[in-house]
């Protein structure tokens, strides 16, 4: 079978993907789109909200009057917060289909290099070749599991990201492990599913935040403005000057994204938590076994003492390891030639990698340019970027001639 052909390859079809290929179609390149749209997004379970203001996540396309706010408003919705997962996918898909009709929602099964460029296999057995390649799966096959946890086999131990239907959970006794809004989510669902849960935090205290008011004093406003990442001058500066932490020297950096905006969770969740579902803070689980098709825990608390939870069930909240080795569709030699910032792409100022004409896009690119790029909210800089990159003139010249290219062997 021929290989289809294309300058850009994206592959992933979430909010950066999608930004991406429909700003690069306005501009003229010839773009291919990979996966399934918002995936991630309509995985979600059930009567779960966005933790980002309405706002602060959108799609990102060349047209005027289609943010997610101006959607909400036009569906009668939330336009700003909390506003639900199950509306921001719906925005989401409408976006694609009206700007992306044609998106493969195929499955890329590997990513190589080629003499020219790139060859991609798809699940269905097609493959593409192409000059260039973005990544933009998002945290798709990031999920981090604890060392502790991770021999356990999956009926006795999942990542958070890996439920959408609690129900499985009724009548079951659950332990989480993590302190940030996917554990203590998971908790409310547990409970409301009609189980019980304990969550199991490291730290000292959980954290909720505030809710944003739409209309705060002037003075508010000044000493703590709005952002996409809440209020904060800190925020603000992140947002205004995105590409700023870039230029620091790598150490400063990284130490700078692992520590800013630790784990929280949101307000909306806290009633549904507090009072119902126990949260044990200084709470370290250092060891794991199966013991008759359950599992015993050995938890280490803050006096140094150890005590023992046994449980139907374990699940991780403890989010996501930007580490590209698991990215299960690149080839292996491919991922060997790529230089890392900890483990994740060490990246230029076009997103591209050490392997010339691939590019990363979405959360794996925090560590090179900040804790913006872990949000939607970054992908608005980042298309930005990259379409004026792969979009420019050299960009539509080298088009054009392929196109015609094209024509000419067709006709012969």
């Amino acid at each position: 079978m021929t290989a289809e052909a294309t300058d850009v390859l994206i592959v992933g079809a979430g909010p950066y993907g999608l930004s991406l290929a429909a700003q690069l179609r306005h501009r003229g390149v010839d773009t291919r789109i990979v996966g399934r749209p918002m995936k991630f997004w309509r995985d979600m379970p059930v009567n779960m909200n966005l933790k980002s203001l309405a706002f602060a996540t959108n799609i990102y396309v060349p047209q005027a009057g289609h943010t997610f706010p101006e959607w909400c408003r036009k569906q009668g919705l939330e336009d700003f917060e909390p506003c639900t997962m199950e509306s921001f996918a719906a925005y989401g898909m409408q976006m694609q289909e009206r700007f992306l009709p044609d998106l493969d929602d195929d499955h890329v099964t590997r990513v190589s290099t080629t003499p020219r460029g790139f060859h991609a296999a798809l699940e269905g057995g097609r493959s593409i070749t192409a000059r260039r390649v973005v990544l933009a799966t998002g945290l798709s096959y990031l999920a981090r599991m604890p060392d502790v946890v991770r021999g356990l086999p999956p009926e006795l131990a999942t990542h958070s990201s890996h439920h959408t239907d609690y129900s499985r959970f009724k009548d079951k006794h659950v332990a989480i492990i993590g302190g940030g809004a996917s554990a203590i989510e998971a908790g409310a669902f547990v409970q409301e599913a009609g189980g019980s849960a304990d969550v199991l935090v490291r730290q000292s205290r959980v954290v909720f935040h505030d809710r944003t008011p739409r209309d705060r004093p002037l003075m508010d406003r000044i000493r703590e403005p709005m952002t996409v990442l809440g209020a904060g001058r800190k925020h603000w500066v992140l947002q205004h000057f995105p590409a700023a932490l870039y230029f620091l020297p790598e150490s400063v950096r990284t130490g700078f994204v692992q520590r800013y905006l630790g784990p929280s969770s949101p307000w909306w969740i806290k009633d549904r938590v507090l009072g119902k579902v126990p949260l044990h803070v200084s709470s370290h689980v250092v060891a794991a076994e199966p013991v008759g098709g359950r599992v015993r825990l050995t938890v280490r608390t803050g006096d140094g003492g150890d005590r023992v939870l046994d449980a139907d069930h374990v699940i991780a909240g403890t989010g996501f390891d930007s580490d590209m080795s698991r990215l299960p569709y690149l080839d292996q030699t491919l991922v060997g030639h790529v230089r890392r910032t900890l483990r994740a792409p060490r990246l230029s100022m076009k997103f591209e990698t050490s392997v010339k004409g691939l590019h990363v896009i979405g959360p794996m690119s925090a560590m090179s340019f900040g804790p913006l790029f872990r949000f939607v909210a970054g992908a608005e800089f980042t298309v930005q970027s990259l379409a004026d990159h792969l979009g420019g003139p050299l960009a539509r010249a080298q088009n054009v001639a392929r196109r015609l290219a094209t024509t000419v062997v067709r006709r012969a």
